[in-house]
């Protein structure tokens, strides 16, 4: 059996990228008569983007190109040729020209009609704009629930990333209620190289204080740092200054208003001076903040999937996170939950957090982590596989 993969994501969300990342990573894992044999496309907007370079690297990953030796222009025309070719007929051009010509099964397909001879197997994240529509333009939701008809439409298995996110399935597509589903829980998984930095160094580098808390999202509507930016106001007038830093992009391109309610309640605690903000860092550079925080902090009031939290617990750090149930359901250890958006509930529990933490890294509590993520990823990577395989007899 040969895989497709699509690599998802791009600048534009991280996480689909740190998606792949994980997928990838945790099937390199194998011992070597368990791997298949795998082919990455990238897409022709994550070309250049250094990808290449990364994933060509793990074992039994191809990235996917022309089956004859040919240039990554070539690779682009043949591409846009099969595509084109579905469009005008509605059937797949069935001469091979590619790698992924010859993989017999694909993930993750996002969309209906997605060109290629390998059987489909679906996935989505989540179901966020029907939970939180007011984030949504109305043609935006629309759009989403006909796209979605199509894809359930096709034949095929839907994989989702939580118990959470099938419930959902479930109520809001009723009608789709015999699409076979599975459930694959992604897991962090971490190679010896992302060890190798000092996080004391890189941290300092940054200019961070020795204790800090971290809240490593992109700065969108749904992650909470309202709630966190008031909580630590609340902290600050009780007589508690904890540093927050922060990564991520600051932009959501759904508001442009929530950038400035975020300033003014920043101005109304007077907070500035103890909130760092790096943006976007390379993964190499992340890690050692997660290693070196006293606390992190998801905030988030929804997840498909929380890549934060599987961070935190791969690498064996106190989180403080909302009481959402995809939290409740990844379960990771030396968790403390807050009532979510509640500000108040978040300043008690922040607090108690940080009285009684110490900055990172703590390399026992690290190491057992690390061996319990080698376990997880493992398990995470035969699930993978026992999917593709059902999808390829089906």
């Amino acid at each position: 059996m040969k895989i497709l993969i699509y690599l998802t994501g791009g600048t534009h969300w991280i996480g689909g990228v740190q998606y792949t990342r994980n997928l990838l990573r945790a099937v390199s894992l194998l011992p070597a008569q368990e791997r298949p044999a795998l082919v990455l496309q990238i897409g022709r907007k994550n070309t250049g983007q250094g990808y290449e370079e990364e994933f060509s690297h793990y074992p039994g990953v191809v990235i996917d190109g022309p089956l004859e030796q040919g240039s990554a222009i070539r690779s682009r025309i043949l591409d846009l040729a099969r595509r084109a070719w579905k469009r005008s007929t509605g059937k797949d051009l069935r001469q091979k020209l590619l790698h992924s010509d010859e993989c017999d099964v694909a993930f993750p397909a996002k969309g209906p009609n997605i060109p290629g001879l390998a059987q489909k197997v679906y996935w989505v994240p989540d179901f966020q704009y029907k939970h939180f529509p007011q984030f949504f333009s109305e043609d935006e939701r629309r759009n989403r629930d006909a796209f979605y008809r199509k894809m359930f439409d096709e034949s095929g298995i839907l994989v989702l990333s939580s118990e959470a996110v099938k419930a959902d399935f479930i109520r809001f597509f009723p009608t789709y209620s015999q699409k076979p589903v599975r459930i694959l829980h992604f897991s962090s998984t971490l190679h010896d190289e992302d060890y190798a930095l000092d996080p004391v160094a890189v941290c300092a580098k940054h200019g961070l204080p020795e204790k800090f808390v971290y809240l490593p999202n992109q700065m969108w509507q749904h992650k909470g740092f309202d709630a966190a930016f008031h909580a630590l106001g609340i902290l600050k007038r009780a007589g508690f200054i904890i540093p927050l830093v922060l990564t991520g992009s600051s932009e959501d391109y759904r508001s442009n208003d929530y950038a400035r309610q975020l300033e003014e309640i920043l101005t109304e605690y007077d907070l500035q001076d103890q909130i760092y903000r790096l943006g976007v860092l390379p993964r190499s550079e992340q890690l050692q903040l997660f290693r070196r925080a006293a606390v992190v902090l998801q905030p988030s009031r929804f997840e498909g999937w929380s890549t934060t939290v599987e961070d935190t617990r791969a690498l064996g750090r106190p989180i403080v996170l909302s009481n959402i149930d995809v939290h409740l359901e990844q379960a990771p250890p030396n968790a403390s939950y807050f009532v979510v958006g509640d500000q108040k509930d978040l300043a008690d529990k922040l607090g108690k957090a940080w009285l009684t933490a110490e900055a990172g890294p703590d390399f026992k509590q690290e190491g057992a982590a690390r061996k319990a993520a080698n376990l997880n990823s493992l398990a995470y990577a035969r699930t993978f596989l026992s999917i593709m395989r059902q999808a390829h007899r089906e």
